[in-house]
């Protein structure tokens, strides 16, 4: 990614990429949600032109930074890939993957597994929790630097376990029984 674009830049970029794919239609939403691999979106033309949508929303100079942010496109594509399964203002991935009760195992299964098979555990487990909010904002922050090698992806992936043990241990609110 561009070394230039500021947190808040990516973020208002990929807001609106997951508004753009908000607004596709059902038959492109639905070449996207066929693909098996992160890497079969590369050839797919819903995601070329959602990555087109996306950067209409720009112009000028911010157009400019846009287009070298997506200019990366299997970064995005990783993304995009789990994108069907983003809603706005939900929770973490880990903390969803905790109150769905996926299993520690299952989970780890996702921590040792080499791209593109990582991912493709990922989008079943968030296709298991589909009904559940799962922050798109925040997954696509994690899948930004979800790489195909073991040393760019460590950080994505020790995120999310950080995010699923974290959960588990925050304090439940306590009931307090007013004295009347």
């Amino acid at each position: 990614m561009s070394q230039a674009s500021t947190q808040e830049d990516k973020n208002r970029y990929l807001q609106a990429l997951y508004d753009e794919y908000q607004v596709l239609s059902n038959g492109d939403k639905a070449n996207i949600r066929r693909c098996v691999e992160p890497d079969d979106l590369l050839i797919t033309p819903a995601f070329l032109r959602l990555i087109g949508e996306t950067l209409g929303r720009f112009n000028g100079t911010e157009r400019a930074n846009a287009a070298a942010f997506f200019n990366h496109l299997p970064q995005i594509a990783r993304i995009v890939y789990v994108l069907p399964f983003a809603k706005p203002n939900g929770k973490s991935l880990g903390a969803v993957f905790y109150k769905q009760e996926i299993s520690e195992r299952r989970l780890f299964l996702i921590m040792r597994s080499e791209y593109p098979q990582d991912l493709i555990q990922l989008r079943r487990f968030c296709q298991q929790c589909k009904d559940a909010d799962i922050d798109g904002l925040k997954l696509a922050n994690l899948l930004l630097y979800w790489g195909k090698d073991k040393a760019t992806s460590e950080g994505s992936k020790r995120q999310l376990m950080k995010d699923f043990y974290l959960f588990n241990h925050q304090p439940a609110e306590e009931v307090v029984d007013a004295d009347y």
